[in-house]
């Protein structure tokens, strides 16, 4: 029997990024922790903003005043509220794009809350339609129920320094996957909503329309079947390479602006042992291995 082994996104688009890449970041398991005005900084701490805020919103809704506050609380804690002289560059950053946003959509009263945070697994189907051997865990920012529709949305946040391209959005398999695997399990949902949330703050006056946009992706039974198919595809090559030996794709956008690894990919294919290499580089550069993660 095959060695079940748990994916998530974030793995599956590291390998499509490149090989070598994921075998860093998820075979060898190494990492760098998030560094204050990282983008990984900002985006966590975000995520955490908007996980409060819509429970927030939920409870309110619900009736609920004392789970509400602890929530409204959590976000004065995040953001430092209450000593805005004392906060951190990131903090003022995140509190003037949080209060433009509830400015803009306030409490998204066209929303029923359903969830916030929710995850799941489920296992990725071969091309004939069994289950293979990768699973794959998502959590899904939000999910609301259109209140004049009645209608299943996922939510997705994501900060950005420009907002995207609907083309674009269309190529982001994500959405598509995590719509799939909520309609494997009976939760017909109608698409998902790519919630961008833009953290380029530009000198002078700006319209809220020009920090925030949410899209609406719908996608056929045919392409989320197809979508999932292409996840496990991916997954299975990426395993099927012996440790040691996954190639590098070098690209010179992606590598300059998506990956922490570039210097030590780059020292590493000058030396004749490229695997030691790396692994002094590494290590010297701050990355250390974390093999209780997934």
């Amino acid at each position: 029997m095959a060695k079940t082994r748990i994916v998530s996104w974030s793995e599956i688009d590291c390998y499509r990024q490149c090989p070598l890449k994921h075998e860093l970041a998820y075979r060898q398991r190494w990492q760098q922790p998030a560094k204050e005005g990282s983008a990984l900084y900002r985006g966590t701490l975000f995520h955490a903003v908007m996980e409060a805020h819509y429970n927030l919103v939920k409870w309110l809704n619900a009736g609920n005043s004392e789970i509400a506050n602890w929530f409204g609380a959590e976000i004065d804690r995040l953001l430092n509220f209450q000593n805005p002289e004392d906060q951190s560059s990131e903090q003022q950053l995140l509190t003037w794009m949080y209060q433009r946003y509830v400015d803009l959509y306030n409490s998204d009263e066209q929303w029923e809350i359903v969830d916030v945070e929710w995850a799941h697994d489920f296992w990725l189907p071969t091309p004939t339609g069994g289950r293979s051997s990768f699973k794959i865990k998502v959590k899904i920012d939000l999910i609301v129920r259109h209140r004049q529709t009645g209608k299943l949305w996922i939510v997705d946040h994501k900060t950005c320094q420009n907002l995207p391209v609907d083309k674009l959005l269309q190529l982001d398999d994500q959405f598509g996957l995590y719509t799939w695997l909520m309609r494997q399990i009976g939760m017909p949902v109608a698409g998902s909503i790519h919630n961008a949330c833009r953290t380029q703050r530009n000198k002078g006056e700006m319209e809220l329309k020009e920090s925030f946009k949410r899209t609406m992706l719908y996608r056929t039974d045919t392409e989320l079947d197809t979508i999932a198919i292409e996840a496990y595809k991916s997954m299975r090559k990426a395993y099927s390479t012996p440790e040691g030996q996954a190639e590098r794709t070098p690209n010179v956008d992606m590598c300059g602006w998506k990956c922490n690894y570039t210097e030590d990919c780059i020292g590493s294919r000058k030396d004749k042992n490229p695997i030691a290499y790396r692994s002094r580089s590494l290590a010297l550069h701050g990355f250390v291995q974390n093999f209780e993660r997934h």
